[in-house]
């Protein structure tokens, strides 16, 4: 008898454990995207003790029918959730979610070549498992610029930080996806104090060591991630900047305010960090107040609301303000709404869904995407959604998009989700990534260098494929600055 109560504890100790072994192995994937790193293989291994174990418990113990089915069927739907979905979990070992708390060297800081190597290995591990481009391995092209780019850090005598970025930027430059990039994010980083004194007098910089600003921008090409030029923007008063683009001390700077030039040299100390900088540059410019992200005026006199938003920032801030605003629209008959999305560099692009619930249409079509998750890639058609509109303040006036060369990401799906379904104009210059283009993206930071760097996980393409534009084409062109004197045009017919 005592035997048996023995045995009987030893089987409800074990199944125990193994559950409790199941439990934690399938808690493993969220503690890896929120919290911490670890390889995939683990949870695949402790799938691989779970289901051993539970095997070693059926042989052993006797169990009931109804047991030997339905303990296989759950410890073996949970190891195959845990094997697989590591390998397509776009944002395993990311930090899109989670906070980084490594290692981060600064620009100038030298590091071996085979630091250099890893990291760059590193790098292209994520390329190859995230990036919809990649989804059969790296292109020869890639690979060639890959091995050439190692080649060339082994020749160097001394390798730093920027040096290992501007290698892997003349890679990723080669996949003409401007979401796909390392950015220069250095603690360390420091600018040059002159600044802001200088601007507050009207100059601007012309040239630095004796290259025009034109020419700076033609050079950086070959190691920056852009769909259209105009997306390329360098702060020419970093001095990681500098540096990445080859500049060393002394620093001849050509300052113009259109009529007269200047000539001034700095050296490596005329350069402060970033809070003195914001101190000096308070010290000529009256700190405005800070405006929300996203804002709404109404001129009644020109029968127009506009709608400005700075970021694609989908929250219930961004809500409310819609609201507002098409609540104060219907109560003063507006017939002509704008939305400004001059300089938005993106975010969520469900901004542009909760707009379009205010519009008068059942069904819209939505951006197609493929959607890669490790080695499977999800499709969705352009089918049409079902438009979940607010009754009570639908608006079937005028809309207009206002767009130039900064609209990014989910501004410029904003602009095309308008336009591809006719549901307004576009007034201003063409936004600065292609219609079918790459985004939705996760971040990562290099292991021994901590250089960050963030990389894409979907394909986007165009909502009305029959349109053969590269880019969303305003209806209404005309220079950024000129948008609103067009729209009055516009609406005053």
């Amino acid at each position: 008898m005592k035997f048996a109560d023995n045995r009987k504890a030893i089987k409800i100790i074990s199944i125990s454990i193994l559950s409790l072994l199941a439990v934690m192995t399938f808690a493993l994937i969220p503690i890896n995207i929120f919290c911490a790193d670890f390889p995939e293989w683990v949870t695949v291994l402790l799938s691989v003790l779970f289901c051993g174990g539970l095997v070693a418990y059926l042989i052993i113990f006797k169990t009931k029918l109804v047991t030997k089915i339905v303990l296989p069927i759950v410890f073996g739907f949970v190891a195959i959730i845990c094997s697989f979905l590591p390998y397509m979990i776009p944002y395993w070992n990311s930090y899109a979610f989670k906070r980084y708390n490594g290692v981060m060297l600064n620009y100038d800081e030298v590091i071996s070549y085979k630091a250099a190597k890893e990291d760059f290995n590193a790098l292209k591990k994520h390329l190859e498992r995230t990036h919809p481009m990649f989804k059969n391995g790296l292109t020869e092209e890639i690979k060639t610029a890959y091995n050439a780019a190692l080649e060339r850090l082994q020749d160097k005598d001394k390798i730093t930080v920027n040096d290992l970025r501007r290698e892997i930027q003349s890679v990723l430059h080669l996949m003409g996806d401007a979401h796909t990039s390392t950015y220069n994010s250095y603690l360390g980083d420091a600018y040059l104090k002159a600044i802001p004194q200088k601007q507050s007098q009207g100059y601007d910089v012309a040239a630095i060591n004796g290259k025009t600003v034109k020419q700076i921008y033609e050079d950086a090409k070959p190691y920056y991630c852009y769909e259209t030029e105009n997306i390329i923007t360098i702060d020419l008063g970093s001095l990681a900047t500098l540096d990445f683009l080859g500049y060393s001390e002394p620093f001849t700077y050509t300052w113009s305010d259109g009529d007269n030039e200047v000539v001034e040299t700095y050296a490596a100390s005329d350069f402060v960090s970033w809070d003195e900088y914001e101190k000096i540059h308070n010290q000529y410019y009256t700190p405005s107040e800070p405006k929300d992200f996203v804002y709404y005026d109404i001129d009644e006199q020109k029968n127009l609301a506009v709608l400005t938003l700075t970021e694609c920032i989908y929250n219930q801030t961004y809500i409310d303000c819609v609201k507002a605003m098409f609540t104060e629209v219907t109560q003063k008959n507006i017939q002509s709404v704008a939305v400004d999305l001059r300089g938005n560099g993106g975010g969520n692009s469900l901004v542009g869904n909760e707009f379009i619930k205010y519009l008068p249409v059942d069904s819209y079509y939505d951006c197609p995407c493929d959607w890669r998750l490790g080695f499977y890639e999800f499709h969705s058609s352009p089918e049409k959604i079902s438009n979940n509109q607010y009754k009570n303040l639908l608006f079937d006036g005028n809309v207009y998009i206002l767009t130039d060369y900064d609209s990014f990401s989910a501004a410029m799906d904003f602009a095309m989700m308008i336009q591809d379904n006719n549901l307004g104009k576009v007034v201003g210059e063409p936004p600065a990534n292609a219609v079918n283009s790459y985004g939705d993206i996760t971040y990562f930071y290099l292991p021994n260098t901590g250089l960050y760097v963030q990389i894409s996980t979907k394909k986007w393409y165009r909502i009305d494929s029959t349109n053969p534009d590269e880019y969303v084409m305003p209806d209404y062109p005309c220079d950024s600055k000129d948008c609103f004197e067009k729209l009055y045009k516009v609406i005053g017919g």
